[in-house]
């Protein structure tokens, strides 16, 4: 051993030491190690259980158990004593000993809610810190935390934690919320019937480890407020645990880079809403900021289903069709349908082989592929036709269907004749509770009396005939024929029903994709994109009937009185005249949700997740939805309603069961 290489070592973990503790105080905070029976003044009284020895991971001992030994360490445990004193002369014969054959005594410590205190051995964990070593063997002590009452975060999530240590005996990782340690688990693939073998350990630690080296300091303060537990779970989120695992430590950088807008986001980020689509030519600043616009741009649509056998694509396929038509030469596009060769690998041929510039995923179930791909290619400009997902490295696009729901709900309510309405909605996701409580208003509007009975296509069985069998003979929502003719949507969706089972078309929602891809793609060659998004900011496309994206279609048999209010409802709404949600509306509850003059922002009604007085029905639990209807539930989940499941519990429908999230960041 050199001596002289072990008081080089001291002499720089003093440095660190000192400089520590002048910066802490020059900020007010304590400089020293936190002790654990000052963090737990119940500590002595506390169950405590002996979980053996084992590797911990250095980063997570955090303070001693008892503030004798606060005053030889500073908090990041490094010395503030001098050489000349016996620690000094003590912590410096030990770094011979790493330096020789390594420090091998396990310390002792105790565990709480995650993290470690030392009763003994504060000066090998200050030695080993200084050669920045990953873990540290130790004896663990585990003291359980007492419970703050029913409602206690900080227990709930170490539970969850408990819950996840069980099965994987895996310390280092750090979550506010247990849906956060429950999704880990989802993404990870735990079997609640298996244990992690020491195989499966290694492996997990390892990919921590190399997290650990991607997420420098400098990187996370980018991320303002993520934590490496965040950046490891939104990565598992795009990527499935057994390809994560393996990457090299450079591929591992670069993906955890390309989230750095997202996790930004998550932090403190503000999503825009665009409602209107913004006009070409006139932005100098986005012209600057996105370049010369090219000459021609290439276009990728993605389809995660063939226009021959989806109604749905074919839609967007037309709308593909319409916009080369009307834009000509200045647009190049590509088609691309997820079949044989899976969604990443297509996107990924797009770009970098066909050389797409905009990239539109035509269906929600297409999410995490184009997050990918955003995230391998921050050039790239990417559509994701979904509602309202809080992500930079993409942005979505959808129409304000409420709006023609509305008009349906008021030729609903003229024409019930005394009988209770049907509505079949087909996801309980972002943006369908407003569609639902749209017409539900829009039947209000026509016949007060009127009930709206609520079924979900997307549960078992045969929604029609349950809401015949409750009495409706105008059921909407439930598409009854595929029209042919380009721009008018996948078919009558509000049919009146008669005893021997025939219908009769009454309206139908008219989406005009073609017009919605010909104005993104002007704006984009107008240079446009850049200064939407407002530096890293969420942008949402939700544009509506002002914009001529959407339209409602009345059949011929709809008495001329209710196709004159038609009318008169439609001028409305496109020139901002009328909006179906500007009157009094209480919810099943009773609750005033909305006084007569409210006005809901975009994301309110994008979030919407109650249903009006007048509505019959609630939104399903998760559990209860057919398995193919629940990954596009997940991309989209609706969010807790907080004044229902705090409404007193006499008569009040309890919130529906919050859906795992896509995206299980929190704000802070």
């Amino acid at each position: 051993m050199s001596i002289q290489e072990a008081i080089a070592q001291f002499h720089t973990a003093l440095k660190a030491g000192l400089k520590y503790v002048q910066e802490a105080q020059s900020k007010g905070l304590d400089p020293y190690m936190p002790s654990l029976e000052n963090t737990m003044p119940d500590f002595s009284a506390a169950t405590k259980v002996d979980l053996g020895v084992m590797e911990i991971p250095m980063d997570d001992i955090v303070g001693t158990l008892a503030d004798g030994r606060k005053g030889a360490f500073a908090g990041n445990f490094m010395p503030i004593l001098d050489e000349n004193t016996e620690f000094g002369s003590k912590w410096i014969s030990l770094c011979g000993a790493q330096l020789d054959e390594g420090i091998t005594d396990p310390i002792s410590c105790f565990e709480y809610l995650g993290y470690f205190y030392v009763q003994e051995g504060h000066k090998r964990v200050s030695v080993l810190r200084s050669f920045d070593a990953l873990s540290i063997r130790a004896k663990v002590t585990r003291v359980l935390p007492t419970r703050r009452g029913e409602n206690d975060p900080t227990a709930d999530s170490y539970a969850a934690f408990l819950d996840f240590y069980k099965q994987t005996g895996v310390y280092g990782l750090h979550f506010e919320h247990p849906d956060q340690w429950r999704q880990l688990g989802e993404y990870l693939g735990l079997d609640p019937n298996r244990s992690w073998s020491a195989d499966d350990r290694q492996a997990f630690v390892s990919l921590l480890w190399r997290l650990r080296e991607a997420c420098s300091a400098q990187l996370l303060s980018r991320m303002k407020g993520q934590t490496r537990s965040d950046v490891l779970l939104a990565c598992l989120e795009l990527y499935p645990y057994a390809q994560f695992r393996d990457l090299p430590l450079s591929d591992l950088r670069s993906r955890v880079e390309g989230l750095v807008p997202d996790l930004r986001f998550a932090s403190e980020g503000e999503e825009t809403v665009s409602t209107e689509p913004v006009i070409p030519g006139k932005n100098l600043v986005g012209r600057i900021l996105d370049g010369i616009a090219p000459p021609t741009l290439n276009i990728a649509f993605i389809h995660a289903n063939d226009p021959k056998t989806s109604v749905w694509t074919q839609g967007h396929d037309e709308g593909r069709v319409a916009m080369e038509q009307a834009l000509g030469t200045q647009v190049r596009v590509r088609t691309y349908i997820v079949g044989e060769e899976d969604a990443e690998t297509l996107m990924e041929r797009a770009v970098a082989k066909d050389g797409a510039q905009l990239l539109i995923a035509t269906a929600p179930i297409l999410l995490a592929p184009a997050r990918q791909i955003a995230a391998l290619h921050p050039g790239l400009k990417v559509l994701v036709c979904a509602l309202s997902v809080p992500y930079v490295g993409v942005r979505t696009y959808y129409s304000r269907i409420h709006e023609t729901k509305f008009i349906a709900g008021a030729i609903a309510g003229a024409m019930c004749a005394g009988n209770p309405i049907g509505y079949i909605a087909r996801y309980p996701i972002l943006g369908v509770p407003a569609s639902v409580n749209a017409f539900a208003l829009g039947v209000r509007m026509t016949n007060p009396d009127a009930k709206v009975l609520l079924d979900w296509s997307c549960l078992d069985g045969d929604p029609v005939q349950r809401l015949w069998s409750a009495g409706a003979r105008i059921i909407s929502g439930h598409p009854v024929a595929t029209t042919t003719p380009s721009n008018i949507g996948p078919g009558w969706s509000t049919s009146l029903y008669s005893e021997d089972g025939s219908h009769l078309p009454l309206t139908s929602d008219m989406w005009d994709w073609g017009k919605t891809y010909e104005q993104i793609a002007r704006s984009v060659l107008a240079g446009a994109w850049s200064a939407e998004a407002n530096g890293e900011t969420a942008v949402s496309y939700w544009w509506g009937m002002s914009s001529g994206v959407i339209d409602i279609r009345l059949a011929a048999i709809i008495p001329e009185g209710v196709r004159q209010l038609a009318g008169i409802l439609k001028e409305g709404i496109r020139s901002g005249a009328m909006n179906p949600f500007q009157s009094e509306i209480r919810d099943q509850a009773g609750e005033l949700r909305a006084p007569r003059d409210a006005d809901f922002t975009p994301e309110q009604l994008m979030r919407m997740n109650w249903l009006c007085d007048n509505v019959v029905g609630r939104i399903p639990r998760y559990d209860e939805l057919m398995p193919m209807s629940r990954e596009t539930t997940r991309l989209l989940a609706l969010p807790e309603d907080k004044p229902a499941a705090e409404a007193a519990s006499g008569g009040a429908p309890k919130a529906p069961r919050a859906y795992p999230p896509a995206f299980p960041l929190y704000r802070r």
